[in-house]
């Protein structure tokens, strides 16, 4: 498994447009909404847009997109993988770019869309409140795999 790489020009030239839209004029702006969804492959709308940057940074968000886009379901993803995955992110939760990933396949591959919960905020991701719990590595892929389990069909 690979993190995909990005174009950075591409990259750039997504920001800028996104950082466009960020509180633009929905019909003013149509152009460079198409523009953007043209390149990066989307059919995103122009009300995701608005209101990015109080979350994250433009270029943040365009990775995030383009990770999304390019970042399969991996069937064959063993606990192994993911407590090497879960690993990497403990040891440096600021590198935005290898977090889309990580909840990028992990979402599509378990179809577990709270899995940036497990890691940030643990509370909301097994319903009990407590966000200040620390779990390894193992135990955070267990709960994935163990979910995943429960919504499978049996």
């Amino acid at each position: 498994m690979t993190q995909p790489t990005l174009d950075e020009t591409l990259v750039r030239r997504l920001s800028e447009i996104a950082a466009m839209l960020d509180g633009g004029d929905a019909l003013a702006d149509r152009p460079l909404l198409d523009e953007f969804n043209r390149l990066a492959e989307t059919n995103i709308p122009f009300s995701e847009f608005q209101g990015v940057s109080g979350g994250q940074e433009h270029i943040d968000y365009v990775r995030r997109v383009l990770t999304a886009a390019q970042t399969p379901a991996v069937d064959t993803l063993s606990r192994d993988e993911l407590v090497e995955m879960f690993t990497r992110i403990l040891d440096d939760p600021s590198d935005s770019a290898y977090l889309a990933y990580v909840f990028t396949t992990i979402e599509k591959t378990f179809a577990d869309s709270q899995v940036s919960d497990l890691v940030f905020w643990p509370g909301i991701y097994f319903g009990d409140g407590d966000n200040a719990r620390e779990r390894s590595p193992k135990e955070m892929a267990d709960a994935v795999i163990a979910r995943h389990g429960r919504r499978s069909p049996q």
